[in-house]
């Protein structure tokens, strides 16, 4: 067996977990790969989450899996990273024990504490202090929600934690309950240039500093599992725990969108399109206020990372081929690559799980409009394709305010690897040439890099190149076409919806 040094990563997502392991040129390890999925429970007001304790649970059980699987190979684990899902909340008492469950991000119960807190609040300076809006996905409305409407639970809690925190307080005891700076940066509390506890905002919504966990960067690693789990994970007991990153973040890393050069879009069940840049040698440009509708988060200390997300990405592919009656894949895809742009008359809002950018309106949702008695299934979808591209597009567009020289995308998820069709409309609707990436688990390797960067194993996440496939080209007509196209949506969006807020 090689002596080389290896890094196992946990990505905990919004539907899965997995556990892999990566030799030091960020290649997967052949024959490593544990993975669960798991579906978090949602009700009828709007509510998305899931108990602390069934996630610990899903995670032991692939790290089990994994460390079997890798059999000798484990001698040679000197690292672990994480990577996971941003924004979601859970509060827990003194002893660390959960007293509520987890709220993911796509919790939407908080939407008329957001509304009111927009009206009542400074909401443009929250905006440019902690890169986030004010917006049900994140902490302030979360927090305020959970005060008037669970008061009793509300001051029953300790400390307000990410999933992530959890486990490191389960795993290495109550000193290690500390919060990355990534995964601090996704709350809507934290000061993006202070890389601290933003004290102006949590003066505001009256939230005490203590109910939250101190900051750590990148390179303070948690060592020396507890006992149980020193048992459990032997292989584990001394090797250094990385602070976990945003799931983002690590997705830009691991498909090699490292600089503000490079865009990164993903589009799986949702989509993100994202730039990350090193603040040591930024461009005064990138130290510009923050773009109406974009956030901003951050990989660590030194790296930022800006960008747009969307709720709808795939699912809006998902829906229409599950309600309407369309021909089989092969023959719909020849369909659907025969249009040109918005020929068939259909305009449409793509918000059928509700907006985050670039608008951020807590209550919106989809809409469809030029239908008529000829407007056929292929149509409907081929439009919905397209709209889900415009909104990348309107994204893009601001980011290319802050970064004009991001001339290259890269782009990975299923959505799009699976349909040459809809990688075309993105392409031809961001109007620049776009290249799918090739690294499958885009987030389980750049937390892998990071970690190894952290840890002195490889001098830069970029030493490692990502692999990329087939590059699509943009066509300038059917470009101008779709941004006629988005100048429709945009009309469409504001009597509807209303102004962009």
């Amino acid at each position: 067996m090689s002596d080389s040094p290896l890094t196992l990563t946990l990505d905990i997502g919004s539907s899965s977990a997995r556990v892999l392991l990566w030799d030091i040129q960020g290649r997967e390890v052949e024959g490593v790969h544990a993975q669960l999925p798991y579906t978090m429970h949602t009700t009828q007001d709007g509510g998305v989450e899931m108990p602390a304790e069934d996630l610990l649970g899903y995670v032991m059980t692939c790290m089990d899996q994994a460390l079997a699987q890798a059999g000798d190979r484990v001698r040679a684990i000197r690292t672990v990273g994480i990577s996971t899902f941003w924004h979601s909340l859970l509060g827990v008492d003194g002893d660390g024990n959960p007293l509520t469950p987890i709220y993911s991000w796509a919790d939407a119960r908080s939407g008329d504490v957001a509304r009111r807190l927009r009206k009542d609040l400074d909401a443009e300076a929250i905006h440019k202090r902690t890169g986030c809006v004010i917006h049900p996905s994140y902490y302030p409305a979360k927090l305020v929600w959970l005060r008037e409407t669970q008061p009793d639970l509300f001051y029953r809690v300790k400390r307000w934690i990410s999933p992530s925190e959890y486990l490191f307080r389960r795993w290495f005891g109550a000193r290690e309950m500390r919060v990355s700076v990534s995964m601090a940066s996704g709350t809507g509390l934290f000061h993006q240039e202070r890389c601290a506890w933003d004290t102006e905002t949590l003066a505001t919504l009256q939230i005490a500093p203590e109910t939250l966990s101190p900051i750590v960067d990148l390179k303070q690693s948690a060592q020396g599992l507890t006992a149980e789990f020193a048992q459990r994970w032997p292989a584990l007991k001394e090797v250094p725990f990385f602070p976990a990153v945003g799931d983002g973040a690590c997705g830009n890393i691991g498909s090699g969108c490292d600089s503000p050069n490079r865009l990164a879009i993903n589009l799986g069940t949702s989509g993100a399109i994202r730039a990350v840049w090193d603040e040591t040698n930024a461009p005064d440009t990138t130290r510009a206020p923050i773009p109406d509708g974009l956030w901003r988060y951050r990989v660590d200390s030194r790296r930022p990372i800006i960008g747009a997300a969307f709720s709808d990405g795939g699912i809006v592919y998902a829906y229409l081929t599950r309600i309407l009656k369309l021909p089989p894949e092969a023959d719909l895809q020849k369909q659907l690559a025969a249009f040109e742009p918005g020929e068939h008359g259909v305009t449409c809002l793509p918000f059928l799980a509700g907006e985050r950018s670039m608008g951020w309106h807590p209550d919106a949702h989809g809409a469809i409009t030029g239908l008529n008695l000829d407007t056929t299934p292929v149509e409907i979808l081929r439009g919905a394709m397209e709209a889900v591209a415009l909104r990348f597009a309107l994204a893009a567009r601001s980011l290319h305010q802050f970064f004009p020289n991001a001339n290259e995308i890269v782009a990975s998820g299923g959505a799009l690897g699976h349909s040459p069709i809809w990688t075309q409309i993105f392409c031809d609707a961001l109007g620049q040439p776009l290249t799918l990436a090739e690294e499958a688990e885009a987030s389980s390797r750049g937390a892998a890099l990071l970690a190894m960067e952290a840890a002195g194993l490889i001098s830069a996440t970029s030493d490692a190149v990502a692999r990329t496939g087939q590059t699509f080209q943009p066509d300038a007509a059917r470009h101008r076409l779709y941004q006629e196209h988005l100048d429709r949506q945009q009309e469409l969006y504001t009597k509807i919806i209303g102004p962009v807020v």
